[in-house]
């Protein structure tokens, strides 16, 4: 930033602006710390005369109001383009789309597909088939040697 261009807005002398513009400079200070001047923060860099630092905060609080109102303006810009884009969208998806009418057709809008219903069902029905599967297969049992004794009992056992 140019701060001898943004000082010479003060009622300063010319050579004031230009040691407090270096003092900025050398301080590496940007456009958005004006928002945190206050009267100890510019003594601390040096500026040691208070007619000197309350014209720069006169000047710092002139800055402030002009950014805070053009902020306010992109703001109510930005919100009348969502509205606006919304409206849009609303009266394309009522547009008729009728087969000789090819032109209306090409400006439907299609819906935005909501996947995380389709991500909770596709979860819920693999929770289901994991757990009949649980309850499905059969658990192995070890046997034991009155087991054995009756499995060599039945027929289809005999060799």
């Amino acid at each position: 930033m140019d701060w001898c261009s943004w000082l010479s807005k003060t009622r300063l002398e010319p050579s004031l602006v230009y040691e407090y513009g270096l003092t900025f400079a050398h301080n590496e200070l940007v456009q958005d710390d004006i928002a945190y001047f206050n009267d100890e923060f510019l003594q601390s860099m040096g500026i040691s005369v208070a007619k000197h630092r309350l014209e720069i905060l006169k000047l710092a609080k002139k800055d402030e109001k002009k950014s805070t109102s053009s902020r306010n303006h992109m703001l109510w810009l930005i919100v009348a383009i969502m509205q606006a884009k919304k409206l849009v969208a609303k009266r394309l998806k009522v547009w008729p789309c009728r087969p000789h009418h090819s032109i209306s057709c090409k400006f439907a809008v299609a819906p935005l597909r909501n996947y995380s219903t389709r991500w909770k069902a596709a979860m819920l029905k693999r929770n289901t088939k994991l757990a009949t599967a649980k309850q499905e297969t059969p658990t192995r049992v070890l046997p034991n040697e009155g087991m054995l004794k009756r499995l060599k009992g039945m027929q289809c056992f005999k060799t």
